[in-house]
């Protein structure tokens, strides 16, 4: 994960263009974290792949200590320094996930997350060091999103996306890149899931779409921002842009001049699998 990450352009377009996540992402985590207890358990969470800290921010509201794990020192860097600048509740530490339950005391996590980041590096090993730093009681969350393809505007562009998409991911299996990740996500965690309920002794699914209205530049933004886009290019880095041709393509169907002017309502599919600690 590090190695498509780690560079300050690719941390700009993160910190820049990654959507936040929405609040019933947090309000599930939160039904299921306090279903069966006392009281709010809200002093201790760890956000594991943190990137450039959209989740981290967003845990920090809630909990009195957050804890943001990842490889990527570039990411973090854009974390400190932007997305989470004032946060005094918010820690970062540059570690791969593997070393969880070396770098987080045994039983002390109230949540564990990984937003958008599980794909890269999942395993039952993994799991189990989750259930081994949480509390009892305490939830592993793993989130994240992607494009639909239907439910666009139009037909049409949901076809221009699924080209490109068809495109860079082609040329990415091809040579052997990101496959097991990608597959990981285009079957929402399903695979991961039925690892996570070997070790888990209660686990959760769940999902949800919604519509955000972008700009072409802040679509071209978010698809630079993907590990997949660049991979594909620095395998390729002669070929045309499939970025620029993709929002040249919009422009045209779309009408428009202005690449900052709202035009495209991309539906994007949140989901989440959950595990809880008894």
């Amino acid at each position: 994960m590090a190695t498509l990450f780690n560079t300050p352009e690719i941390a700009e377009f993160y910190v820049k263009y990654r959507p936040v996540y929405p609040a019933f992402v947090y309000d599930k985590i939160f039904q299921v974290l306090d279903d069966g207890s006392a009281g709010k358990n809200r002093q201790f969470a760890v956000d594991v792949g943190c990137g450039s800290g959209q989740s981290t921010r967003q845990l920090a509201e809630h909990f009195d200590r957050v804890l943001g794990l990842d490889s990527s020192e570039a990411q973090l860097n854009e974390a400190r320094s932007k997305f989470c600048s004032g946060v005094s509740n918010a820690v970062f530490r540059c570690e791969t996930a593997d070393r969880l339950s070396e770098v987080v005391e045994d039983g002390s996590a109230d949540v564990v997350t990984i937003a958008t980041a599980l794909h890269f590096f999942a395993s039952k090993s993994f799991f189990e060091k989750c259930l081994k730093v949480l509390k009892n009681g305490g939830v592993m969350a793993a989130y994240c999103y992607s494009f639909k393809m239907d439910g666009w505007d139009s037909a049409d562009v949901g076809r221009i996306f699924q080209e490109f998409f068809a495109g860079i991911l082609q040329g990415n299996f091809e040579q052997g890149v990101c496959e097991q990740g990608v597959k990981h996500v285009i079957n929402k965690y399903e695979d991961l899931f039925t690892a996570l309920v070997e070790v888990f002794p209660k686990t959760e699914r769940f999902s949800r779409t919604v519509v955000q209205r972008r700009s072409l530049n802040e679509v071209g933004g978010l698809i630079r921002s993907l590990g997949v886009y660049k991979a594909y290019r620095d395998r390729n880095p002669n070929c045309d842009d499939p970025a620029n041709t993709l929002i040249s393509r919009l422009k045209a169907f779309c009408g428009v001049d202005s690449e900052d002017e709202p035009v495209v309502n991309m539906p994007m599919e949140y989901f989440m699998i959950i595990g809880k600690k008894a």
